[in-house]
């Protein structure tokens, strides 16, 4: 054999040993590394990282087929009911609770830009109860049968329990005063003057009657 093509293949025989050893030394800094990474990925499932806060506009829990069973957010969505989209009168935050039908249930939430917070229970096809609070003192429970129900309200002037049936007030405990009288009416009036657009007089009696006696609601409203 030529002595220069011995000298060459004896120097690839001395690299190639060179490389052999660099790559155990390599695979034995390397493997323990690895088999601590796959032990780490192992046991990670069964950790939980605990955070001290989140920041989040929206929070929506879903259930194993998909459906919404509960909203916690700063800008929840209208009520539907029935398939009928159902604006609340107000932006409202909170927490919405809905059935495994995804119907909306019942809430736990504050308005904007009333400030009032309630707490509401309802059937599939509407709201059955209601506990409400005012940003100053005035508080209210109420809970519905149909066209019936029952409600006491309270501030720091006076508390009454109402009752009603077939749509209108039939018992009032204690009556109003004249000034609680006055003030409902004037509060009552400007309610109807944002309606738009304006609902018809029958109606605007219908709504009244819910809190006042048939004669007064006709005075206020100026109907015979």
């Amino acid at each position: 054999m030529d002595a220069d093509v011995l000298a060459r293949l004896t120097a690839l025989e001395q690299s190639n040993r060179r490389w052999r050893i660099a790559a155990l030394a390599g695979a034995a800094v390397i493997l323990p590394i690895v088999l601590l990474a796959f032990r780490f990925q192992a046991a990670a499932p069964a950790a939980f990282q605990i955070a001290d806060s989140i920041r989040v506009r929206q929070v929506i829990v879903v259930d194993s087929a998909g459906t919404v069973r509960a909203r916690l957010g700063s800008h929840l969505p209208d009520a539907v009911i029935d398939g009928r989209r159902m604006y609340r009168g107000e932006e409202i935050a909170g927490l919405l609770i809905y059935d495994d039908g995804g119907a909306e249930r019942g809430g736990y939430v504050t308005f904007a830009p009333s400030r009032n917070v309630a707490l509401t229970l309802d059937t599939r096809h509407r709201q059955a109860a209601l506990f409400v609070a005012d940003p100053e003192d005035g508080v209210a429970a109420r809970v519905w049968g149909g066209n019936n129900w029952a409600e006491f309200r309270a501030n720091a002037q006076a508390a009454h329990l109402n009752i009603g049936e077939a749509g209108a007030l039939v018992i009032q405990q204690p009556p109003f005063s004249e000034t609680e009288t006055a003030q409902f009416c004037a509060d009552f009036k400007a309610e109807v003057a944002q309606r738009t657009p304006p609902s018809p007089p029958e109606r605007q009696l219908a709504s009244c009657k819910q809190r006042m006696p048939d004669g007064t609601c006709r005075k206020c409203l100026g109907l015979p």
